[in-house]
């Protein structure tokens, strides 16, 4: 373990650099170091689908793919509403990580780490990428 705090540095340098770097514990246990920079290009291509509608003066902000839906007044309100639905729903997820691998909900896993890797004040940024958000006609 001193070995590893010791060269732990130079790891982080190394995927700083763009190089993966694989550290092995007791000749089993594997993780990658990468930069998040790499991480975030890694995963660019996973994307959220969403649905904006505005109805009778209430605005929702659906990610199906999570089965969340976000509520406000306008648009902004209820994309931080789902956001801040969708932030509770990512943790959880890591920490169950080992179940939602067993269920249909396993695919999103890319999409959770491209979520918390990304800077929260620009997490609305991805819900809301233009070639991926349906948007319902307004009722009135």
């Amino acid at each position: 373990m001193a070995e590893a705090k010791k060269s732990l540095p130079t790891y982080l340098d190394r995927a700083r650099e763009h190089l993966l770097q694989i550290v092995t514990r007791h000749q089993r246990d594997e993780v990658a170091l990468v930069g998040l920079q790499d991480l975030r290009e890694l995963l660019r291509d996973h994307k959220f689908q969403t649905d904006v509608a505005i109805q009778r003066g209430e605005a929702t902000v659906t990610l199906p793919q999570f089965r969340i839906i976000g509520i406000g007044q306008n648009v902004e309100d209820a994309t931080e509403d789902a956001l801040a639905k969708l932030r509770e729903y990512a943790l959880q997820y890591l920490e169950r990580l080992e179940f939602y691998r067993h269920t249909d909900r396993r695919d999103l896993y890319p999409l959770v780490v491209r979520f918390l890797a990304t800077p929260e004040d620009e997490q609305a940024e991805l819900l809301l990428e233009p070639e991926t958000v349906e948007t319902a006609p307004a009722v009135a």
